[in-house]
């Protein structure tokens, strides 16, 4: 007959509690060692998991890139945002215009472009309108505080290192 199950050897006790801890350190190491899997933060985009791929040619305004952060901005970003998870906003030969301090890119509204952030003055984009260079891509969130091309401009799409797609996530 089997013990009570309040009655459990003591090693199995021991064992079942700590797997809670062993899956997540598990998941943890996957997560920090791959470059499969990317863990977001972020608030830019929906937070959680996201599964790495080849890049495909073109790359069409939508699609989710990863691109190491540009040093332009990298007093800005937290150590575990080492690279940035952005979408791509426009393409070469679009229009990104600053209007009256918005961020605005094919009529959609992208948000504010700030001058500031914790007291520090912010590189960003001035007033009026630019088109995308050949062979760049601009990164934009419409997120609030999106650390984005509003602050370090255009990327060369070379610099891009993989694209993310959503596998695990949930709402900031």
């Amino acid at each position: 007959m089997p013990p009570h199950p309040l009655h459990r050897p003591r090693w199995l006790t021991r064992r079942l509690s700590s797997r809670p801890y062993l899956l997540g350190g598990c998941l943890l190491l996957l997560v920090g060692s791959t470059h499969f899997v990317r863990l977001n933060l972020s608030p830019s985009v929906p937070l959680g998991l996201y599964t790495l791929h080849a890049l495909p040619t073109p790359l069409t305004p939508g699609l989710l890139v990863v691109l190491p952060t540009p040093a332009l901005v990298r007093r800005w970003v937290s150590w575990p945002a080492s690279a940035l998870l952005k979408p791509v906003a426009a393409v070469a030969g679009e229009e990104v215009c600053v209007e009256d301090g918005t961020l605005v890119i094919r009529g959609w509204d992208y948000g504010p472009v700030y001058h500031e952030a914790g007291g520090t003055a912010l590189p960003h984009l001035d007033e009026g309108c630019q088109t995308v260079p050949e062979g760049m891509v601009f990164l934009a969130s419409q997120a609030s505080r999106s650390l984005d091309s509003r602050y370090f401009g255009p990327i060369r799409t070379k610099n891009i290192t993989a694209r993310a797609m959503p596998f695990f996530t949930w709402k900031h």
